[in-house]
């Protein structure tokens, strides 16, 4: 059962924060919310957000969701001080921090790469591909994106700020595919792949989803009061029980 008592319960348990300490030197990336990456007390590099259209607990449940079903980067609690934060005065404080890929691009991005011969869109992963698309349906992604590796293939879902804007009303799933140059929309296509990728979401549970949408900070960048937390958990339990006819529906096209 997903209910307040029940998340005020897990929120109790508080929620881990790590820190920046530096900048990792990464070209910036082009989006709404000016995220810049950082080297944290973990070793591991983050792109740090201070906004999001949703609040930043969009970002941070779709990053910890994505992250467990293998779709996409786990999406971590931040904080940067001033001094490491230097001329990113909207990034001081506690944000949220998307782990970065290496040797990924952005689908938006990746035509030039295309062009020059850089990219092979026949290296695409269909498996991947498929937990992508299952995955931004299950969400409801708006403007949906992915990152593509340049090595292997693997696609993965980022950028989420846009998630849970009308979870008021319990919705059905309609199919979400983020478009790749080079690469049909077909690609992930297939019944082995989809059914693995409709599993993955079914076994989630909804203690799972108030894991996701506990130990998340207060705040107005954030978002993020009880209510709509139990809420989004509450939106998305109904929309995973719709995601097998939905993807099956799609096969059938």
């Amino acid at each position: 059962m997903i209910d307040n008592n029940r998340l005020s319960s897990l929120d109790a348990r508080g929620y881990a924060v790590l820190e920046a300490l530096a900048s990792a030197g990464l070209t910036r990336a082009a989006s709404h919310a000016r995220p810049n990456a950082f080297i944290c007390v973990d070793g591991k590099t983050y792109w740090a957000k201070g906004q999001a259209q949703q609040g930043l607990v969009a970002e941070l449940v779709a990053g910890r969701l994505a992250s467990k079903l293998n779709a996409g980067p786990l999406a971590r609690v931040i904080r940067l001080t001033e001094g490491v934060a230097s001329g990113d005065p909207h990034l001081e404080g506690v944000v949220v921090g998307i782990e970065d890929l290496p040797n990924t691009i952005n689908s938006k991005d990746l035509q030039p790469f295309l062009a020059g011969g850089q990219f092979d869109p026949g290296i695409v992963n269909p498996s991947s591909r498929a937990r992508v698309i299952a995955f931004q349906t299950w969400l409801g992604v708006v403007d949906a994106q992915v990152l593509v590796s340049m090595t292997d293939g693997s696609i993965w879902t980022i950028d989420h700020g846009d998630a849970f804007a009308a979870t008021a009303t319990q919705t059905d799933p309609s199919i979400v595919i983020a478009p790749i140059p080079g690469v049909p929309d077909t690609v992930g296509k297939e019944v082995t792949y989809v059914e693995e990728a409709v599993r993955r979401i079914e076994l989630i549970s909804d203690n799972d989803l108030l894991i996701a949408v506990a130990g998340i900070p207060a705040g107005d960048p954030w978002r993020s009061p009880v209510d709509r937390r139990v809420e989004i958990a509450q939106w998305l339990a109904h929309r995973r029980g719709r995601i097998r006819e939905v993807m099956g529906r799609w096969l059938q096209t």
